[in-house]
């Protein structure tokens, strides 16, 4: 066998299964879509699973893929062993009902043993002990002898995960050699030890399990396979692990030469290179796919990836930020099979260097507080008490600022100080036990049934890109427990009742954009009000409907009719999101991207990557750019087109969306170009105007831009303008341009005036409130509301701050408002968060110091002056932080 490249190993893999037929599809995002089951996707078949079970029609009932996928149950063994890693490609062929074992595993054993030309007596064979059928397709099909082949039990060779498809296995085995064995007798597949390489895995899915040791055998069995690249690459390059491959290899010498170390001259560099090597791969394709650091979740892993990585350079004496470095040399290994991280790489380097330097800052402080402690443990052992570091304190600047047990260790010891490790360590075990309790907390077989599911008829066509009324056919009915072949108003009005159409003008909602609303009337006369309306994952849309007159009959003709005038402002916003989005990258840079959006009939609201507030003079110049071009009357055309052609064109597609070979784009003339799903009007002009309403913060590294447009601007002059004339009412001024002279000869009044302002503005901020607890974080039960409201007095935050402390006892509010230069923060605390241990003087003191402030008060109210403007939005992300480090004390 011939030495070959990882990426020359994934083509091979492609290339072969489309020459069997097998549609070549790209890899996944690493973001699930539509599945709550997992965090991350983590094996080859998990984006899949729809057309595994039938509920979603496949491109091709035989698919091959090479899937980017991050696992993260052992991240801490990560480096300390060179076996474990967070990111590798799973190469896999897939059969949806179409061929099964002996295909499947003829055209493996072709693979490996003509395509790569690997020695047929390396290989062994694994079987389940029952499968006698995939037994004699080794033996008597392929001709494998039988002392290459072994049968397991169901604990090695039987795949099944809760309820739903399962199987047998076979798996395929690479014999490294003696020298790389145990040296006993006996040692054969199935040893511990190194010599046996698992290096293919063929699972059958022929049967239905219902989780409780029933399995029934399905009609049409599946084939789900999957080969790690990475290990295939150890074989055919004749290393013995991942980080020996070449593409893997190029990395750690890249950070062989930012440290000045070699690796395998000592052990302990060794796990800090392998742990930056490791890390830098899984966090550049995490940020690819569009996930940004945060306190939760994928965020959350990402985070700590990124943290642990930059810690691991400081452990090597690298005192600057240096990862963003290493993404360059990721990046042009891995563009063969991923080209979308060349186009991705300037957002990658900012997302990826903006947290590595927030880390630095972070590492500082908790070095300043280990010290502090180290301080007091000293002056308490003049009077003899212990020095020791307690486990809990250990703890918190490990899981708060991320100090590695190691190096408080090492530093304290510096001070003749040791560290209680076994309660650290049994603070962490509580940790990672409240992560196994959440994760089994979720639906984690994620074969949940679809209502609508069992329906034979052909998915709803949607009509409404050219029609806002149409004729269909009720396919279905339901009241939202069972299907129903009729409802009556026979005992009034009814709510909650589905509809399925065979077509329909109803935009479902998707994308961020609501759905549409309406009426549809039977034929017999039957009126139903649409409320809402979703895409099943068999592409049927489910109309939400209130049936209002008559009997709805499954079966019977229907005409449905889309509000109109809604669906035209709907439009509207929507098509103001993308001239927003291009505006923004031309005023702010091109890291900014999408990172959420939210249109109906009266806003657009618009979250983006950016890593500080917009000052006042970007968003006016955002808005003038956005005005601009709607007084340009510019075309909007949407075209559907082939993927590469829309990618020529430069359309920017969403981060973490798997497209199809046909996308729909929308293009604005040429200057904004974009793949949407949605709804827009034909010219820029019919917009009217655009106004921005609101920026503020919603995560670390993510902005949000509330905004209207044209009858909502025209509501918004009419509340202005009703202001003024109120404000002239009072200073009795007739002619509103005089009311500017009349204002400055009366000082007393304009004094009163501006409070009279103040009060309205607060009342504004205050019906925000509803708006901020949808954004609130959760630390063990305690939810964080956070806020930066420019414009907004003391007093005002005061108010806000008492109405969402009386509004839920379970709560630490931290708003931070600016009036005439003046930055306050004011913080309140719950009864109940009182009653865990929070109280907003000590909670003030913290956070504002973050920006340079400080200030205090009472348990449940404290107020504090903030100095440092640009270390706002890090106070405030701070908080949650803060608030567990205080609970776990």
């Amino acid at each position: 066998m011939q030495w070959t490249g990882l990426n020359e190993l994934r083509e091979k893999y492609l290339s072969f299964f489309e020459s069997k037929g097998h549609l070549r599809l790209g890899s996944f995002p690493l973001v699930p879509k539509n599945d709550n089951s997992l965090l991350l996707i983590n094996s080859g078949m998990a984006p899949m699973k729809k057309w595994f079970l039938g509920q979603e029609e496949p491109p091709r009932h035989r698919v091959t893929t090479c899937q980017k996928c991050i696992r993260t149950p052992d991240i801490e063994r990560v480096g300390i062993t060179a076996r474990h890693g967070t990111y590798f490609e799973m190469l896999g062929n897939f059969s949806f009902q179409d061929y099964f074992k002996t295909e499947a595993i003829s055209w493996a054993w072709e693979f490996l043993t003509k395509v790569l030309e690997i020695p047929a007596d390396l290989l062994y064979i694994s079987v389940y002990e029952d499968d006698d059928e995939a037994w004699d397709i080794w033996t008597k099909q392929v001709g494998i002898p039988e002392d290459h082949m072994v049968r397991f039990g169901k604990e090695d060779n039987f795949w099944e995960h809760g309820s739903g498809p399962c199987g047998p296995c076979s798996e395929i085995y690479f014999d490294r050699g003696p020298e790389h064995g145990c040296g006993k007798p006996d040692c054969k597949v199935g040893c511990d030890c190194d010599r046996y390489m698992e290096v293919w895995n063929l699972v059958f899915s022929q049967f239905d399990s219902d989780g409780k040791g029933t399995y029934t055998r399905l009609e049409k069995p599946n084939i789900d396979t999957g080969m790690g690249l990475e290990r295939l690459a150890c074989v055919m390059q004749n290393v013995g692990n991942l980080f020996e491959v070449d593409t893997v290899r190029a990395i750690l010498n890249h950070v062989e030469r930012i440290s000045g170390h070699i690796y395998g001259q000592d052990e302990k560099t060794d796990i800090s290179i392998r742990v930056i090597t490791d890390h830098i791969r899984s966090t550049t394709f995490m940020v690819s796919d569009g996930i940004l650091p945060s306190n939760e979740g994928r965020g959350y892993v990402l985070r700590r990836l990124l943290r642990r990585a930059a810690r691991h350079g400081r452990m090597l004496g690298i005192d600057r930020p240096f990862l963003t470095e290493l993404v360059d040399t990721v990046i042009h290994e891995n563009k063969a099979g991923y080209p979308e991280l060349e186009e991705h790489a300037d957002y990658i380097k900012k997302v990826i260097g903006t947290e590595e330097e927030r880390f630095y800052k972070t590492i500082d402080q908790g070095l300043n507080i280990l010290n502090g402690l180290i301080d007091n443990i000293t002056k308490a052992a003049l009077s003899g008490k212990e020095k020791i570091l307690s486990g809990i304190d250990a703890f918190k600047l490990n899981d708060t600022f991320g100090f590695p047990l190691d190096l408080t260790r090492e530093i304290a010891a510096e001070a003749g100080i040791t560290v209680d490790e076994e309660n650290f360590q049994a603070e962490m075990k509580k940790q990672k036990e409240k992560a196994r309790q959440d994760r089994l907390s979720r639906d984690i077989s994620g074969w949940s049934a679809d209502l609508f599911g069992e329906l034979n008829a052909e998915p709803t066509v949607f009509t409404g890109y050219d029609v806002l009324e149409d004729k269909g056919t009720v396919l279905a009915l339901s009241d939202g427990e069972e299907l129903l072949e009729a409802v009556s108003t026979d005992d009034g009005a009814k709510e909650g009742v589905l509809v399925v159409l065979d077509r329909t003008p109803f935009y479902a909602e998707s994308g961020g954009q609501v759905a549409d609303t309406g009426t549809i009337v039977t034929a017999s006369g039957a009126r139903l009000e649409v409320k809402a309306v979703k895409k099943t994952p068999k592409g049927y849309f489910v109309h939400t409907c209130t049936l209002t007159e008559g009997t709805a009959i499954v079966g019977e003709t229907a005409t449905a009719s889309v509000s109109k005038g809604r669906r035209r402002a709907i439009a509207r916003n929507h098509t103001s999101a993308h001239l927003l989005q291009k505006a923004l990258r031309e005023v702010l840079g091109s890291h900014v991207h999408q990172a959420g959006s939210y249109e109906d009939d009266e806003r657009v609201r618009f979250d983006f990557t950016h890593f500080s507030a917009v000052t006042p003079e970007e968003l006016a110049l955002v808005e003038h750019i956005v005005n601009q071009k709607i007084f340009e009357a510019l075309d909007v055309t949407v075209q559907n087109m082939p993927l590469a052609e829309a990618k020529k064109m430069g359309a920017m597609a969403l981060f973490g969306e798997k497209y199809g070979e046909i996308v729909r784009v929308v293009d604005i003339n040429g200057w904004s170009t974009e793949f949407c799903g949605g709804t827009h009007v034909s010219n820029t002009a019919q917009l009217g105007c655009f106004k921005i309403l609101s920026e503020s913060s919603v995560a670390a590294g993510v902005r949000r831009i509330e905004g209207t447009t044209g009858f909502g601007v025209l509501r918004l002059l009419d509340e202005r303008t009703e202001m003024l004339h109120k404000v002239a009412g009072s200073l009795k001024v007739n002619n509103l341009k005089d009311l500017p002279l009349r204002a400055e000869g009366m000082a007393a009044e304009v004094k009163s005036l501006t409070k009279e302002l103040e009060q309205v503005k607060a009342e504004v901020a205050a019906s925000k409130i509803d708006g901020l607890f949808e954004n609130a974080a959760e630390v063990n039960g305690i939810h964080i509301v956070t806020a930066y409201l420019s414009g907004t007095a003391p007093e005002a935050l005061r108010g806000m701050c008492e109405k969402i402390r009386d509004k839920a006892p379970n709560v630490v509010s931290a708003l931070v408002g600016s009036t005439d230069g003046k930055i306050s923060l004011v913080v309140c605390c719950g009864k109940g968060a009182q009653d865990a241990g929070l109280k907003a003087g000590v909670l003030v003191k913290q956070i504002a110091a973050i920006a340079g402030g400080n200030g205090g008060g009472k348990p449940d109210l404290a107020m504090a002056g903030l100095k440092d403007a640009t270390k706002i939005d890090e106070a405030l992300n701070a908080v949650p932080g803060i608030v567990a480090g205080i609970l776990q004390a």
